[in-house]
């Protein structure tokens, strides 16, 4: 164990640190002395008084408002437990002799070496985390590719996520949490350290210097030299034949020419039965089959001319006519709004065309008739066709192609795909949740039209609660529900960097990452995201590039955390709809910008309105009670001026039938939830708020069977008792 107190060293070197090494030494050294297993705040709680904490350690802030080694210690007893040197238990934490061992060896957690017991526990927590987290084959490609890499090659991460299936987030986080050696040569798309766009990935930091002292190149701007970068198209073939990925046993292609040297030479195409590419440069006489290094050392000399560039656009072309094609894929090419598809059924071969536009071509069998619309395309191979580059590959959207195939030969196609839909509400679900079924059913078409939807109205409306029953029927369990406040980020809903235990940070998807992610595994189903009181939220803020995807789901964005070098970009699946509720009461609709009153569609809920006017009487019929909850609400809602605050029925619907206790019950409310509400509305005006809207007041209104809306008249008249 430590000694009593231990000679605290001078302050760090640097002032901002965290001493990692330090808090798990005495996080150690509390449990050795402790005769009982321990919690993690009755350890912190030691730590308070028992450590010589730095000004920058003892800094409170954040969400928590707690100081900065606090929320750290917490982080400290994974890696330790990975490390074996302490263990759990339902009762807590307890030392191992593993962990006695090693406070022997670090007497004074305040020096320097206290810093290897953090580097020891972390390396524990990486390998534990790959052996717990990375057994999905897609992790064993990303490992397969770095072992491809030479010591002066590089590889883009969107490459390593484009050959796993990963999306770049799982990809960094891999790389971070079982630090490969070969991490160092992992580029965003332009070659530059993954600091760049990644400035709290702590690993990435430095990565051009370390680099260049194994001899690789940087231009002005900090660009590796791109001769020196793997593609991904230049290591499939040679993962597909190890059996590291399966390739597919048929590929979709496409195939620009409604525009080559300014001529749409596609009706050219289905005439003659081929498809080709200019390749006006390239020399004759190549063959299919070639490797990308083969075909790479023909395009230096004959397109010596074009930038570099240029010449691996060029490089990327040829590629995936002679050697990824194959007989029996589908091919498909656009011209005047409409898509044509056929089947390659040749081997690749070089002519002389009279006009130099079609110098490298294979046979197809195009399909006759006049194509299918863009209109008839769902969004995703409508945004897929937007790729700007002469050949692109559309296997993901082979199942798609292979159905237009079938119905433009008029022959039986393959099972057809199934559709998004939204399901109808029926007459149940409306009286279950007391509202009209054409209320009901015109929230759905909302949702089919534009897949954003909000309501808003005055506390107590069931906003939420309708949203969450809504949602539910529409899309079963793949619902997801959060709640914006003004602190909340673009971090927090889509992804950002998070600390991890043992120290650094990793990028973790927020709840839309997460969402559009499992809506993209399963396209016809629907999900639904519930966004509590959107409203609160700093939209622009919280929503950042995404705002644009809410209008526009069929176009794609680079995203902030993401590779600029994407071809394809993000995009927000179609399947994917989100439905907000706003309390006016907290900030009025005319205050949201237009760009959001543009991109969600608005239903109010106010309690002297349908479907929320109904809902209290409805209910209470339906359980067989009288009339009076509904009657006072009403009377209570005919006194208050402003729309927004004036009070709905969930807040008399919280007990079915409180029986002899209605009273009592009924003055609890008024005095804990209602009143309240009121009070705050008419802060500084000189209200009286008791006697104004008092229960009494109400109940002797009602009991007259005076109309609602002359019952303001009767206050003066009433002195009973107002709680």
């Amino acid at each position: 164990m430590l000694p009593e107190r231990c000679p605290q060293m001078p302050d760090p070197a640097d002032p901002k640190k965290i001493r990692y090494g330090m808090i798990q030494l005495f996080i150690l050294d509390t449990l050795a002395k402790a005769d009982q297993p321990m919690r993690i705040n009755e350890v912190r709680a030691v730590l308070d008084s028992a450590v010589d904490f730095s000004p920058h350690e003892r800094e409170v802030g954040g969400t928590k408002n707690q100081s900065r080694w606090r929320a750290v210690a917490g982080f400290q007893f994974a890696p330790l437990q990975a490390a074996q040197l302490i263990v759990k238990s339902p009762a807590g934490f307890t030392i191992t002799e593993a962990g006695r061992e090693l406070l022997t060896s670090y007497p004074n957690p305040y020096a320097k070496e206290a810093d290897e017991v953090a580097v020891l526990t972390r390396l524990a927590y990486q390998e534990k985390r790959r052996l717990d987290g990375y057994a999905d084959s897609r992790y064993a490609v990303v490992g397969a590719v770095l072992d491809m890499l030479d010591n002066d090659q590089w590889v883009a991460v969107s490459d390593l996520a484009d050959l796993s299936g990963l999306n770049s987030t799982a990809v960094l986080t891999y790389l971070t949490d079982t630090a490969p050696e070969q991490r160092v040569q992992v580029l965003d798309a332009q070659g530059r350290e993954l600091s760049h766009a990644y400035p709290d990935l702590g690993w990435a930091l430095g990565q051009k210097a370390e680099l260049q002292k194994h001899g690789f190149e940087f231009d002005s701007p900090g660009l590796a030299d791109p001769r020196s970068r793997l593609y991904a198209e230049e290591v499939r073939p040679a993962l597909e034949e190890s059996g590291v990925i399966v390739a597919p046993a048929r590929r979709a292609w496409l195939v620009r020419g409604s525009s080559v040297d300014g001529q749409d030479i596609t009706a050219l195409w289905r005439e003659h039965r081929f498809v080709s590419l200019a390749a006006t440069k390239l020399r004759p006489g190549l063959t299919g089959g070639m490797s990308r290094d083969e075909l790479k050392a023909v395009v230096d000399v004959d397109y010596s001319h074009a930038s570099y560039a240029k010449r691996m656009s060029k490089l990327d072309e040829f590629l995936f006519f002679l050697s990824r094609m194959r007989d029996g894929d589908i091919v498909a090419t656009t011209s005047q709004g409409r898509l044509y598809v056929g089947e390659i059924a040749g081997a690749p071969e070089s002519v002389s065309s009279e006009d130099g536009r079609s110098n490298l071509r294979r046979d197809v069998v195009w399909v006759a008739g006049e194509g299918a619309d863009y209109s008839d395309l769902s969004k995703e191979l409508a945004a897929r066709l937007q790729v700007q580059h002469e050949v692109v590959d559309l296997t993901e959207q082979l199942s798609e192609l292979d159905g237009l195939l079938g119905a433009m030969r008029d022959v039986e196609p393959l099972p057809p795909v199934r559709e998004l839909t939204l399901p109808d509400p029926d007459q149940d679900l409306a009286d279950s949740l007391h509202v009209p079924l054409g209320w009901l059913s015109e929230c759905v078409e909302l949702l089919r039209e534009r897949p954003q939807l909000i309501f808003y109205g005055p506390p107590g409306t069931g906003k939420t609660y309708l949203a969450r029953k809504l949602a539910k029927h529409l899309a079963g369990e793949n619902v997801r529900l959060v709640q914006f406040h003004p602190a909340y980020s673009y971090e927090d809903f889509f992804e950002g960097y998070r600390p991890v235990a043992g120290g650094g940070f990793e990028l973790r998807p927020g709840p839309l990452r997460q969402i559009v992610e499992q809506a993209r595994d399963n396209p016809t189903a629907p999900y639904v995201l519930i966004i509590d009181e959107i409203n609160r939220g700093n939209l622009a803020k919280i929503f950042g590039e995404l705002y644009f995807l809410l209008e526009y789901r069929g176009d794609a964005v680079d995203l902030l955390y993401a590779e600029s070098g994407d071809s394809s970009g993000f995009t927000l699946p179609a399947n994917v709809h989100i439905i907000g509720t706003m309390n006016t009461a907290d900030r009025s609709i005319a205050l949201v910008d237009s760009a959001m009153r543009r991109r969600f569609a608005f239903l109010p809920l106010h309690p002297d309105q349908p479907p929320t006017e109904g809902i209290l009487r409805s209910w209470l019929s339906s359980l067989g009670q009288d009339s009076l909850r509904a009657d006072l609400l009403d009377a209570l809602n005919a006194r208050i001026d402003d729309p927004d605050f004036k009070i709905g029925p969930s807040y008399l619907m919280t007990k079915e039938d409180p029986g002899d206790e209605l009273d009592t019950w009924l003055r609890r409310v008024w005095k804990t939830s209602i009143l309240p509400l009121l009070e705050e509305h008419h802060f500084g005006d000189g209200t009286d708020v008791a006697k104004r809207y008092g229960l009494d007041t109400l109940r002797a209104q009602v009991e007259r069977g005076a109309p609602a809306e002359l019952g303001i008249g009767d206050d003066d008249s009433s002195d009973a008792d107002t709680h």
